[in-house]
C-alpha cells in the first residue's frame, strides 16, 4: 500500500518508480504528484522517482491536523527515511520549494544530494524594497483579500489562478484547464487556505546563503507569477547553484517543456 502514516496519523500517499539515484517531486499549492505525469516516465528509465501527495492533497489525509508546510517537510523526512533514501535529489515546484525551504531549516542537507528550485521566490510578499514575490505587486491587503477571496468563491479563483500557471498567463486549451481546476479542487478550501497562510508567513532570504546542497534553479521566462529575474537574484545568493531559463514557459516548465526539464534534472541528479 502506497501510505505511510505521518506523526499525527495523518496517511500520507506516496509513489514509487524506477531505479537509480533517487530523485523525490514535491508538488505544488492544491495540486498532487499527476502532475508530474509528464516527466515520471522518462526520469524513471535512470533514476528511482518518489513522489508525495502533501498532506490535504491528492489523496493523502485531510483530517484538519498541522496543516502547514513545516509539517509537510518532515513528512517528506518521514517517507525518505520510509524507502531508506539517501543522497536524495528532491525538487519543489512553486509550493514544493517552500516545503525544501522548511526541510533545510529542519534538517539542514540531511538525506540529501541536491535540490530543484521550480519557479518559486523565497518571499510571497513584495515590501521594503523586495520586487520578487507574487506578481511583483502582491502586498498584506492583497494576500489577505486572496484568502477572503477562496472562502467566498473557490471556483473563480481557480478559474484565475490555473491560467496564472502557464505561459503570459494564457490558459491552454479547454481540456488541459478543466483538468487542472478538477484535480486541484481536490484539495479542501479549508487546507487551500492554510497553505497559502503558510507560505505568506515565511521569508527564506536569509537561507539562501546558507543552502546545504547545490541547487538546480528552473525557471520559466514568461512566468506571470513571478515576471521579475527571480532567477538570477537566487542564483546570486545560493553559493552552488546553476540557472536554468526555459524560454517557452511560465511557472510550470516541468510541463509546458517536459523534455527539456526531464533532461536538466536528470544530468543535475547525476
Amino acid at each position: 500500500m502506497p501510505y505511510i502514516t505521518a506523526e499525527d496519523g495523518v496517511p500520507i500517499y506516496y509513489t514509487d518508480q524506477g531505479q537509480g539515484d533517487p530523485i523525490f517531486l514535491i508538488h505544488g499549492w492544491t495540486m498532487n504528484h499527476k502532475f508530474f505525469g509528464r516527466n515520471i516516465p522518462e526520469l524513471s528509465r535512470t533514476h528511482r522517482v518518489v513522489t508525495m501527495d502533501i498532506r490535504g492533497h491528492g489523496h493523502s489525509g485531510k483530517q484538519e491536523l498541522n496543516m502547514s508546510l513545516r509539517q509537510a517537510a518532515k513528512d517528506a523526512r518521514a517517507v525518505i527515511e520510509y524507502l531508506g533514501l539517501d543522497r536524495v535529489t528532491v525538487a519543489g515546484w512553486s509550493m514544493g520549494t517552500s516545503l525544501i525551504h522548511h526541510y533545510f531549516d529542519l534538517f539542514g542537507g540531511e538525506k540529501l544530494k541536491g535540490a530543484v528550485f521550480i519557479d518559486m521566490t523565497p518571499r510571497l510578499v513584495n515590501d521594503g524594497g523586495w520586487e520578487h514575490g507574487v506578481f511583483g505587486t502582491l502586498d498584506y491587503a492583497a494576500a489577505y483579500a486572496l484568502e477572503r477571496d477562496i472562502l467566498e468563491d473557490r471556483l473563480a479563483v481557480e478559474g484565475a489562478f490555473i491560467p496564472a500557471c502557464f505561459k503570459d498567463g494564457e490558459a491552454p486549451d479547454e481540456e488541459t484547464t478543466e483538468w487542472w481546476i478538477s484535480e486541484s479542487m481536490l484539495t479542501p478550501t479549508g487546507v487551500m487556505v492554510a497553505f497559502w497562510t503558510s507560505m505568506v508567513a515565511h521569508d527564506w532570504r536569509e537561507q539562501l546563503p546558507r543552502t546545504p546542497v547545490p541547487v538546480l534553479l528552473c525557471y520559466g521566462s514568461r512566468s506571470a507569477l513571478y515576471p521579475t529575474d527571480i532567477g538570477d537574484y537566487l542564483d546570486g545568493q545560493i553559493p552552488e547553484s546553476k540557472l536554468v531559463i526555459f524560454e517557452k514557459s511560465g511557472h510550470s516548465p516541468f510541463w509546458e517543456e517536459p523534455e527539456k526539464f526531464n533532461r536538466e534534472v536528470a544530468r543535475f541528479a547525476g
